[in-house]
């Protein structure tokens, strides 16, 4: 095992300052992360009930194209539909049976946006659509149509090898301000009887972003908290909820962070001109207005942007979870730092580079950074226990959905 253990962890809490952004459940880049993995899972889930196996694919090329609907209180005008358009490659075909893709994709996809936008009619194509335009398109004539088992290789080793060179990065615990940041947000969301969040409040869109900023030990925080249009009806309306809201999340932070920072919410959207300007949204999203998402433009590791953290720019999302060296190193990453967190208490940076052809679970460099002495042993030991999981790290991946996006929801439950 090529490990390297040192006490070098310099995390964005030892600093004078600290910014930290959270795209909500509902940002367009955040919904097109979670409809890719979602699309993916339900693909894998598909192919292995069928065939036993998960034919190669790549789904993580994705976009959320904006529509056109015009907000007004009360109102509800949509004018040109959001446009859902997959892209990627992915085999169509396993030992000469077809692979509904395109459903597979239309269905997780609408199923997916029902769960965290409720107000978006995906039913209605004047609101909705969607179009597949993944290929199997390959040098190599079996990759993306398999005979048999015998045309995956990773299926058939121990250990997979690596596809690609690449870096993960993780970190544990998160600090104050990242924290608030998650919790912020899940304010507006309770966890359904699957464990995953949803909406709180009817007359409150999805799109919901928190920047948090510490200078020592203040923190300000801005909030983009869009009102749905249609439960909307009137300017008094919106700006007593915004008003309420904000003395709400005020509180609410205080509760969070229980005195160790002095924090100051702010809701306004005013800016400079001093007038009113409406964050209304008739979906959930401002897809609703022509913004768009795309995948891996969101949030990074625990579904923040600490922009002090180092940071890989794998994008996980709708990857193969067989394979795909991003993918299964990024979920060991998480998986090594909390376990030394937990185990031997000490706050903990973690850096696993893997080139290609490695063992996927044996990667070529493994660097933990810890706060305090520990013995090497021990992390060694945590280290081997957690890449000991091998290819069991794909069932984990899929069957707890670990990489569709969540949030610390109301209920008090941390998820991230």
């Amino acid at each position: 095992m090529a490990l390297e253990v040192n006490r070098s962890y310099q995390g964005p809490e030892l600093l004078a300052q600290e910014v930290v952004e959270r795209k909500g459940l509902g940002h367009p880049d955040t919904l097109v992360d979670g409809i890719a993995e979602f699309s993916e899972i339900q693909y894998a889930k598909h192919c292995l009930e069928r065939f036993g196996a998960i034919p190669h694919h790549n789904l993580d090329k994705a976009m959320l194209l904006g529509g056109l609907c015009l907000q007004r209180f009360g109102g509800n005008n949509f004018q040109s539909p959001l446009r859902m358009m997959f892209m990627g490659r992915a085999s169509k075909s396993f030992g000469g049976e077809e692979i509904p893709l395109a459903q597979i994709q239309d269905e997780a996809a609408r199923t997916y946006l029902q769960r965290v936008m409720p107000h978006l009619d995906t039913s209605d194509s004047r609101v909705y659509g969607a179009e597949s335009l993944t290929s199997n398109h390959s040098t190599r004539p079996f990759w993306f149509s398999p005979r048999s088992a015998e045309d995956l290789p990773e299926h058939l080793a121990d250990v997979p090898l690596a596809n690609d060179t690449a870096t993960m990065i993780s970190y544990w615990p998160l600090t104050p301000t990242e924290k608030l940041a998650l919790d912020l947000e899940g304010y507006f969301y309770k966890n359904n009887e699957h464990g995953m969040p949803i909406p709180r409040f009817e007359f409150i869109g999805q799109d919901i972003k928190a920047m948090c900023v510490r200078n020592g030990r203040h923190i300000d925080v801005t909030m983009a908290v869009p009102q749905v249009a249609t439960h909307t009806p009137d300017m008094d309306t919106y700006l007593d909820r915004r008003e309420a809201l904000e003395k709400e999340l005020q509180v609410y932070a205080e509760e969070i962070l229980d005195g160790e920072n002095t924090v100051r919410v702010n809701m306004t959207t005013e800016g400079t001109t001093g007038k009113p300007r409406l964050y209304m949204v008739t979906g959930g999203s401002c897809t609703d207005f022509g913004e768009e998402g795309a995948v891996g433009r969101g949030n990074k590791t625990h579904g923040i942007i600490s922009s002090f953290r180092p940071n890989t720019m794998e994008a996980p999302h709708g990857k193969n979870p067989t394979y795909f060296v991003g993918k299964l190193l990024g979920y060991q990453a998480d998986l090594i730092a909390k376990t030394v967190y937990e185990t031997l208490g000490a706050r903990c940076q973690v850096v696993l580079q893997a080139n290609f052809g490695d063992q996927l679970f044996d990667p070529s460099k493994i660097i933990v950074s810890t706060d305090r002495d520990v013995d090497r042993r021990d992390v060694e030991a945590v280290v081997a226990d957690c890449l000991s999981l091998g290819k069991e790290t794909t069932n984990r991946i899929i069957d707890e959905m670990y990489f569709v996006p969540r949030t610390n929801p109301f209920s008090g439950e941390d998820l991230y």
